[in-house]
């Protein structure tokens, strides 16, 4: 008896050993997969995974996006795609970046987010305008290098959505 609680003990505390050992963080995950990122600018979770906006040093002051999944205290780079500067003459961007990973059977299991830079500090809503659905409103979020925006897409598009950017009194200040 007093052989098995031994052991058990010695097991926990080498699943403990091995649990701090292997924790990484985003930025890690994001490292082993050649990005080399100067800084997150915002992070959300979502069903597929954790979607990071972020800074590389190769094209400072823009704004890339990213997915990351995590499992247990592990993080790992799954995909990414699209790039804004912050450096634009529009009050307001917008791109429409796929990002996810396939299935173990070859079907895509990626989603879409539009996104992009809100340059005009007036606007504090954006609309996109989907075909033959109601307009929806994007997530403005400010970063230390700016506002930038995006919604989640239920389906994927393969067209720019039109978006327009409102002032708080909802005059259109950007279309």
């Amino acid at each position: 008896m007093k052989k098995n609680i031994l052991v058990l003990g010695i097991l926990i505390l080498l699943l403990l050993f091995f649990e701090t050992q292997n924790k990484n963080t985003i930025e890690d995950a994001m490292g082993k997969a050649n990005i080399n990122v100067r800084q997150i600018l915002h992070q959300v979770e979502s069903d597929k995974g954790i979607v990071v906006f972020y800074e590389v040093e190769e094209y400072p002051y823009s704004n890339s996006i990213g997915l990351v999944g995590k499992s247990f205290n592990k993080y790992k780079w799954i995909d990414g795609g699209g790039r804004d500067s912050f450096n634009v003459k529009e009050d307001l961007t917008c791109g429409c970046s796929n990002i996810g990973k396939s299935n173990e059977k070859g079907s895509p299991d990626l989603f879409q987010v539009v996104h992009g830079i809100v340059a005009n500090d007036e606007i504090s809503e954006v609309k996109v305008k989907l075909k033959g659905e109601k307009a929806k409103n994007g997530t403005i979020v400010e970063t230390e290098l700016g506002r930038i925006w995006y919604l989640f897409l239920d389906g994927g598009i393969s067209y720019v959505p039109r978006i327009k950017g409102l002032d708080s009194d909802g005059e259109i200040l950007f279309e």
